[in-house]
C-alpha cells in the first residue's frame, strides 16, 4: 500500500495541516453556508468542511486570458475563518474583499489541479528585506567605485559583504 497523504474519507484532517489539497478533496468535504456576493465575474461564499466543521471564505474569480486566445480562467482562494467571523459575515457584516483585506494564509488554486498554502505577509517581508538589501549593495557598489581599488582580494571582500547582505535562501532555492 503507498504512503502519502490519505484520502478525507480515511483521516479527515483539517486542511490547514496539508501542504497540498486536492481539489476532488475539496469537492468532497466542502459545503456551501451562505453566498455572500455574487456577479458574473466574481463569488464571494461562506463554505464548511463537512470533515472538520471548518469555515472557509471562498472567494472565486473569473478571468478571460486574453495572451492564451481569450481562454477562461477561474481562480479559486479560501481563506479559513473563526467561529465570529463565520457568525459576523453570516449575519450581514462586510466581508473580507480581496486581496487587500485578506492577510492572514488562505489556500489557493494552480496549475497542478489542487490548492497550496500561500501566505501574504511573508510575501510582504521578503520584499521589505530585499528592497533593504538593494539599498545597501547600492551604497556598497558606489563606495567600492569611489575607492578606485579593483584588485583581487577587494573584489571577493566585496562580493562576500554584498551576499550577507540578501536574506538566507529557504533550503529548496538554489
Amino acid at each position: 500500500m503507498a504512503s502519502g497523504p490519505k484520502e478525507p474519507q480515511e483521516s479527515p484532517l483539517p486542511l490547514a495541516q496539508l501542504r497540498f489539497v486536492k481539489e476532488e478533496w475539496l469537492r468532497q468535504r466542502l459545503e456551501e453556508v451562505k453566498v455572500l456576493y455574487r456577479d458574473e465575474n466574481e463569488l464571494y461564499r461562506l463554505v464548511k468542511d463537512s470533515a472538520t466543521g471548518d469555515h472557509f471564505l471562498h472567494y472565486a474569480v473569473r478571468h478571460l486570458n486574453l495572451t492564451a486566445g481569450a481562454a477562461e480562467e477561474e481562480y479559486h482562494h479560501l481563506l479559513p475563518l473563526e467561529h465570529d467571523e463565520v457568525i459576523s459575515f453570516a449575519l450581514g457584516s462586510p466581508f473580507y474583499r480581496y486581496p487587500d483585506e485578506w492577510q492572514a494564509p488562505f489556500l489557493r488554486n494552480g496549475s497542478e489541479g489542487g490548492y497550496v498554502w500561500y501566505d501574504p505577509s511573508g510575501a510582504a517581508s521578503d520584499i521589505a528585506a530585499y528592497e533593504e538589501a538593494a539599498a545597501a549593495l547600492k551604497e556598497k557598489l558606489l563606495a567600492f567605485r569611489r575607492e578606485g581599488s579593483l584588485g583581487e582580494e577587494e573584489i571577493r571582500r566585496l562580493l562576500e559583504e554584498t551576499e550577507r547582505l540578501f536574506p538566507p535562501k529557504a533550503p529548496d532555492e538554489k
